[in-house]
């Protein structure tokens, strides 16, 4: 069972694996799956993951080890760790807003999420659904079939768009998963979070293996090892000239580690004071990066034999993919796996999304562990009730604009790089393009220049004095410059 500090009621996770697992399923989650090998197979293969892993160990790393240290130095929640830490070194509480910020943009990003994963939910019922009806109808060879063996590709490829004109059936798929997240996260670390991620995260990693197995035997290997290892210089120096590699490789990091959210510094508050901060990060980042390569290992494989596009975002999840799942023997039954381990992914960084927010709700301040449960329970609730409208609302503004509705048609901000975005699109970049990179930013300045070297030292620990420096060097100076320049990207001033 995960400890409770009986002076601040707060829990702690119960085993530095405990941490881990639930860091990597934060980590982990839908845009590993489709975003970051279909940016690095466009971007310069080889090239553009060195770029990206560069990033990791520059930037993302050094921010993560902050995120983790202003989280396990102040406790509470994220809003009174970063306040608590401000006063101590004699600064203005007022640093505690970079993480209120922090704590919008996770839950912000939820709101969204939780529709995409209401997709998945929908097509994980979909194809166990047609599965089963085929098995019913002919018998248990039929488990051999392909996915919607009785569909047209037209019908696959249509799938999400028909769903998305069904917009009362979408929101209950969202809503749905939007109750499974709120289940987890009112229970608490010991109770919700971290035994879901102990059964949930497992899971993932076997059906990720298996499919990679299924994907290298059956699918094109060679063409898709291309794709994302063999360097295309060409793409790599365009994307330079125009500063698109730096910043899809520096917004994917944040995107997918987490940085920007408070998710890391709610995360660092149940660390133990005995815990590797430095060598727990490391560990995240890097089975973070190593499932995105391995997650193309199994998608693209199957791509290219199919002669199919490589198509980014929704489109290869939602409509290529399950045209090559049609084309391969025992389609349905990957097609499902494929599904379900992205079902898992979602809900290990929903659940993470979400706590953010419940920890601050719950109370800061010193409360006895009772009372804490309690109010977690109705933040969970409250803050599950908010999230759910959100949602309705992203999917409103999804239905195609023949069917004519206030929120697909609505723009809420007309200027600028939200001029003609709707309101999920500018929802999305509002978070990605700005609140989480300049959330990051304040994160590596208050680490860098507000909390004391004492401090940072004493609860970094890093082995040798020479990693300190390295970790102070890059936290107080590259990190930033580096991030100030995103922004000044995402502003279309650079």
């Amino acid at each position: 069972m995960a400890g409770v500090s009986k002076a601040s009621g707060q829990e702690n996770w119960s085993s530095r694996a405990a941490f881990i697992l639930a860091a990597i399923g934060s980590a982990v989650g839908l845009g590993n799956l489709w975003r970051f090998p279909y940016v690095a197979g466009e971007s310069g293969g080889g090239a553009f993951v060195l770029i990206y892993i560069l990033c990791i160990v520059l930037i993302g790393l050094p921010v993560l080890c902050a995120e983790l240290m202003i989280g396990r130095r102040g406790g509470g929640s994220a809003i009174s760790a970063v306040t608590r830490l401000a006063r101590t070194e004699g600064h203005p509480a007022l640093w505690g807003t970079f993480a209120g910020l922090g704590i919008l943009a996770s839950f912000l990003i939820l709101s969204f999420y939780c529709m995409i994963a209401g997709w998945v939910l929908y097509y994980v019922i979909a194809i166990l659904g047609d599965l089963f009806s085929n098995i019913a109808s002919n018998g248990l060879g039929a488990i051999s079939a392909g996915a919607f063996e009785s569909s047209t590709p037209e019908e696959i490829s249509g799938r999400l768009g028909a769903l998305l004109a069904r917009p009362g059936e979408a929101i209950i798929y969202q809503g749905i998963f939007v109750l499974l997240t709120i289940g987890i996260v009112s229970r608490g670390i010991s109770g919700g979070i971290e035994k879901a991620v102990t059964i949930l995260m497992p899971a993932f990693f076997v059906m990720l293996l298996i499919l990679v197995v299924v994907a290298l035997v059956q699918g094109d290997g060679t063409a898709a090892v291309n794709y994302l290892f063999k360097p295309d210089f060409a793409a790599l120096a365009a994307g330079i000239a125009d500063r698109s590699i730096l910043s899809n490789a520096l917004g994917q990091a944040f995107f997918s580690i987490g940085l920007g959210s408070a998710l890391m510094i709610t995360y660092g508050m149940y660390m133990s004071k005995d815990a590797d901060v430095p060598g727990s990060a490391a560990i995240v980042c890097s089975a973070d990066t190593i499932v995105a390569l391995i997650a193309g290992l199994a998608i693209f494989p199957i791509v290219f034999q199919f002669g199919l596009e490589p198509g980014g975002g929704p489109g290869l999840m939602f409509g290529t993919l399950p045209l090559a799942f049609q084309q391969m023997p025992f389609g349905a039954v990957f097609g499902a796996v494929f599904f379900l381990m992205a079902l898992f992914a979602a809900l290990t960084s929903s659940i993470s999304l979400l706590e953010p927010a419940v920890a601050w709700r719950d109370g800061g301040a010193d409360l006895a562990p009772e009372a804490k449960m309690k109010r977690r329970l109705l933040a969970s609730i409250g803050l599950g009730g908010i999230l759910f409208a959100l949602g309705v609302m992203h999917i409103l503004s999804q239905v195609p604009t023949g069917q004519a509705n206030f929120f697909n048609s609505w723009v809420p901000v007309d200027f600028g790089p939200f001029a003609g975005k709707t309101f999920f699109d500018f929802v999305d970049v509002l978070t990605s393009q700005f609140l989480l990179p300049i959330v990051a930013l304040l994160t590596a300045i208050f680490a860098g220049w507000v909390v004391s070297k004492t401090a940072s030292r004493e609860e970094l620990g890093f082995k040798t004095e020479s990693r300190y420096r390295a970790w102070y060097f890059l936290i107080r100076f590259v990190c930033p410059a580096a991030i100030f320049l995103i922004v000044l990207t995402s502003l279309g001033i650079l």
